[in-house]
């Protein structure tokens, strides 16, 4: 539906040995690190307001299924790609793994347009790498600290877009 329009979905074919452990902590790591992927959005007296929750009480919703058919697979794939989002109580962003042999998995993540677009998944998958390589390995986050956040660049637009250039 008209929803949909809305969602940047995306996947990833990974094959080996997957680490299941070290992908969900490197998803909730990324959730964890970007305040976007933890924000919805109310109405309080008419007026959208955004919530950013905090990153000790969020986590990224994984949900793991198997299939046994590239049939079975593509179904799921399609129905991900669909599914609503609630804004106003979240997630905004999700993912569904899909095992398909001891071997091959299909990761599929989910992102609201409202908090995502297609240079946002680039920087997705380039942390997604480097957290689970490092996970997998048993280290610790490799990814150096964030000096701004969404929410920075916004207010610093919305002033520079005001007053005589408005």
């Amino acid at each position: 539906g008209a929803a949909a329009a809305y969602h940047v979905p995306f996947g990833l074919r990974l094959r080996g040995v997957l680490d299941t452990q070290a992908l969900r902590r490197a998803l909730n790591r990324i959730v964890a690190r970007h305040e976007s992927l933890r924000t919805t959005f109310v109405q309080i007296d008419g007026e959208p307001l955004q919530r950013i929750a905090p990153a000790d009480e969020s986590g990224f919703a994984l949900v793991e299924k198997a299939t046994k058919s590239t049939m079975e697979t593509a179904g799921l794939a399609d129905a991900e790609v669909v599914a609503r989002f609630d804004l106003e109580h979240g997630p905004v962003i999700r993912g569904l793994l899909i095992r398909e042999a001891a071997d091959l998995h299909t990761l599929l993540i989910t992102m609201h347009h409202i908090v995502s677009d297609g240079w946002s998944m680039s920087v997705f998958v380039g942390e997604l790498g480097k957290l689970y390589e490092a996970y997998a390995k048993g280290g610790d986050d490799p990814l150096p600290p964030l000096e701004l956040h969404y929410a920075d660049y916004a207010i610093w637009q919305r002033k520079w877009v005001s007053g005589e250039l408005l």
